[in-house]
């Protein structure tokens, strides 16, 4: 889902270097000062944009929030694609290593303030609840195709439902051990039970 506004003033390379360069100071201030601290006039003060050019390329903060979900996710994927190792093996070992990704990634401090952020104020904001929406279909979406890709008998529906179940078990790893909350010893090796209950979900 691209914003169609953006999507049109970026064939030239100087406006294809605004909008990212825009995405790139919008996902900054959500990530350091948080939702409630982004706005044009913020963003240009980043930037060194006027107002007036920021809303050149995003005609509301709505939309800016859409392309920013799809912003994000493309730069998380691209930094998962680059990272497969060499040596993942078939499609199978690629699956294992894209969930042991995604449960690292969550623990990310910018990836966690980024994403508790979006949770704390998706019930405030339609536009925050709508980005939230994209970035998670994307998620979901990607999970899905891998769960085709080692196991193709599944029909459709249930691979969808499995990859929302999958994404949901990710996430809320978040909640119970997350990177500084206080520890607990039963929650040792949480991870790889996750990655094996993960597993046996796609398979059967």
């Amino acid at each position: 889902m691209t914003n169609a506004n953006a999507f049109s003033k970026a064939t030239t390379d100087k406006g294809g270097e605004r909008i990212a360069m825009i995405l790139e100071d919008a996902k900054n201030i959500v990530v350091e000062e948080g939702f409630s601290a982004l706005s044009f006039r913020a963003i240009a003060k980043r930037t060194g944009m006027t107002v007036g050019n920021v809303s050149y390329y995003f005609a509301s903060k709505e939309q800016l929030m859409e392309q920013l979900a799809e912003y994000i996710f493309d730069r998380w994927e691209k930094r998962f694609r680059k990272s497969i190792p060499v040596d993942a093996g078939d499609k199978m070992g690629i699956f294992l290593y894209a969930i042991r990704y995604m449960i690292e990634e969550n623990k990310r401090p910018r990836s966690r303030s980024l994403l508790l952020e979006m949770w704390a104020m998706a019930n405030q904001s339609s536009a925050i609840a709508k980005m939230m929406d994209i970035f998670y279909a994307r998620m979901r979406a990607q999970i899905e195709d891998m769960i085709f890709d080692i196991n193709p008998g599944l029909p459709k529906q249930a691979c969808q439902l499995r990859a929302a179940l999958i994404a949901a078990q990710i996430e809320g790893l978040m909640v119970v051990a997350a990177p500084k909350r206080l520890a607990r010893g039963e929650l040792k090796g949480i991870d790889d039970v996750a990655l094996e209950q993960v597993t046996r979900l796609a398979l059967s």
